[in-house]
């Protein structure tokens, strides 16, 4: 019974959560509110076949609906010609992060993420915010203002932030929620260009995991970060509404298909790398024991996706056990006292 029951929970919240973005999709475009209701139903049936055609036709939507609205950056970015330094490592590249509202003001994981990356990268890292991030680059004031009237969301905010650094002074982004386990490999910090990748031949998003826009790092001359940051500009220039949450996705696959030296850096980038990066997020609640833990701080994989949104984040299980969220808050409060 219980089984049934947390299933048919499951359903009426999808339900009601589903044809409320119907609705709200159908006033944007109905052929688009079609096309993501023919993927959220692929993707609640679980039929991969059925999944990859269904996100196909809704990525070509998206990809057209973008190519029309950023027409002009397509066209000067068009077979741009590769810079000199394309592969070429990083001087001295600055590491980077973003709290909108201040380091300050960040919620208790966003500041264990932000300590592990000074922690392991063994220098500073420049958190942007709504009051420094003037000083290194711009936003126009029509999207400031489009933000203000709930247009932008802070998400599409964070993506133009992310790029605008890279394409104004390059160096290695990383998110809010990423946690570092152990040391940068040797050449990451520095490479001319790097993103977590784990290629995937199902459909169902954009990006195949060829990328991820919460953790890059390149030169400032690699044409996919003025690119993108172009792109967004027109974006918002143009439209009102996000096309897609993960817009920045679809961005990166204008740049690839239309700028070949950005084809060429993301396709030279081993396939895999940082393959557990998605393992830990759930498993925070989890009563933490030092063996099973360990698969975490040691192997390939440095960095660690978690989020405020999903997976239990308490401290202490139900049984009075401190739980992994618990213990990496502990050691990461005793490594910067030791670094004090």
């Amino acid at each position: 019974m219980g089984f049934h029951l947390k299933h048919i929970k499951k359903y009426r919240r999808w339900v009601k959560q589903t044809l409320s973005d119907f609705r709200e999709n159908r006033r944007f475009d109905p052929v688009y509110a079609e096309r993501d209701l023919a993927l959220r139903t692929a993707q609640l049936l679980q039929k991969p076949a059925r999944i990859d055609r269904a996100a196909q036709k809704k990525h070509e939507w998206v990809l057209a609906y973008m190519e029309k609205h950023c027409s002009e950056t397509i066209r000067k970015y068009r077979d741009l010609p590769a810079p000199a330094n394309l592969r070429q490592p990083q001087r001295d590249p600055k590491i980077w992060s973003m709290w909108w509202q201040g380091e300050e003001n960040a919620d208790p994981l966003f500041q264990m993420c932000i300590q592990s990356a000074r922690q392991h990268s063994h220098q500073p890292v420049i958190t942007l915010t709504k009051d420094n991030y003037s000083e290194y680059f711009e936003i126009p004031e029509y999207i400031l203002k489009k933000h203000a009237e709930g247009k932008v969301m802070i998400q599409h905010i964070c993506d133009l932030m992310v790029v605008s650094i890279l394409a104004a002074r390059g160096g290695f982004f990383t998110g809010a929620t990423v946690w570092w386990s152990q040391d940068a490999p040797e050449g990451v910090l520095d490479a001319p260009f790097y993103t977590c990748r784990a290629v995937s031949k199902s459909q169902e998003s954009m990006s195949r995991s060829r990328w991820v826009g919460y953790l890059m790092g390149g030169n400032k001359e690699f044409p996919l970060f003025s690119f993108a940051r172009d792109c967004l500009l027109e974006y918002w220039q143009n439209c009102d509404h996000a096309v897609d949450y993960l817009m920045l996705d679809y961005v990166f696959e204008l740049a690839y298909r239309n700028i070949p030296c950005v084809k060429e850096m993301i396709d030279s980038l081993p396939e895999r790398n940082n393959m557990l990066r998605n393992d830990l997020i759930m498993h925070l609640g989890d009563p933490y024991d030092a063996e099973a833990f360990r698969r975490y701080t040691e192997g390939d994989t440095f960095l660690y996706k978690l989020s405020w949104k999903f997976g239990k984040k308490d401290r202490v299980s139900s049984d009075g056990k401190q739980t992994n969220y618990g213990y990496m808050l502990e050691e990461q409060s005793n490594a910067n006292a030791g670094a004090e």
